[in-house]
């Protein structure tokens, strides 16, 4: 074989082997291509789950458009075909939105527990519910028919000596717990019961009183069956329409493997979940 052939031979072999390549690359791109994940999650957990958000931009291409809102609306908007491929949310709504077959598999990530936010310096001396009776005080709570907060408030007075005295002093009732944390801090409230979650994101404005969540069981209604009011859970499912998208699946195992540790930065209770 001549010089000149093994030449050819060569530059050919080279040439094969550079678009062979170039074909590879185009074909590992196109796999990579970016794909849009649905998240839909209660407004009580927009501040940690932006920063899972923030952190799984690291290390995916993947864009998560998260939007927030009440979680019956969401569960709402789910049984009528809304989008949405990964829903979050608390007690009592995923057991519910299982039953009805919106969801392929869910997990707890967190708990939510209420507690007593006051002024800065806690003018009033509230160390504990039944302090809530106190005369002329001026407390906001959840909504007591329509909120899970308020649900448990209710069940909590119930229970309570005091707990008609403390009712007579409720002067709001709504279901944003950032609201009533506001209303707090500028004085137009002198406490308010609400999340954890939602008074930890407020903590430089107002002071935090716990409340002993063992004073309430459980709670059972037509709709959502039994809740266990002393562990109000966060959850995070896979909707059932994105269960096949690689996407959707691997956000959702992200979210609930790898992201205990910011639910606990951020004021949720996360005993019994494995922080990564």
């Amino acid at each position: 074989m001549t010089f000149a052939r093994k030449t050819l031979i060569a530059g050919i072999l080279v040439l094969f082997v550079l678009m062979a390549g170039a074909w590879l690359v185009r074909l590992t791109l196109k796999g990579a291509e970016a794909e849009e994940v649905i998240v839909l999650s209660g407004g009580s957990m927009k501040d940690v789950l932006s920063d899972a958000i923030g952190r799984y931009a690291t290390i995916s291409r993947d864009r998560i458009m998260a939007s927030y809102g009440e979680s019956a609306d969401f569960a709402a908007q789910l049984t009528h075909g809304g989008k949405g491929d990964v829903f979050v949310c608390h007690d009592p709504f995923m057991p519910w939105a299982e039953e009805k077959g919106l969801i392929s598999e869910w997990k707890t990530v967190a708990y939510l527990d209420n507690v007593i936010v006051v002024p800065k310096g806690n003018p009033a001396k509230i160390r504990q519910l039944s302090d809530l009776a106190k005369p002329g005080l001026r407390l906001g709570v959840g909504d007591r028919r329509y909120s899970t907060s308020g649900v448990v408030v209710n069940e909590m007075l119930a229970r309570s000596p005091v707990g008609s005295s403390v009712a007579s002093n409720i002067v709001v009732e709504s279901k944003g717990h950032a609201v009533r944390c506001e209303s707090v801090a500028q004085g137009h409230l002198d406490a308010a019961i609400v999340w954890n979650a939602v008074a930890f994101a407020m903590r430089d404005r107002v002071d935090i009183v716990g409340v002993d969540r063992t004073t309430v069981d459980a709670v059972t209604s037509a709709t959502y069956k039994t809740t266990d009011l002393r562990n109000i859970r966060v959850t995070a499912g896979l909707v059932r329409q994105a269960a096949t998208r690689e996407s959707a699946r691997k956000f959702y195992k992200y979210l609930t493997e790898s992201c205990a540790d910011l639910f606990a930065a951020h004021g949720f209770r996360t005993e019994g979940v494995p922080i990564p």
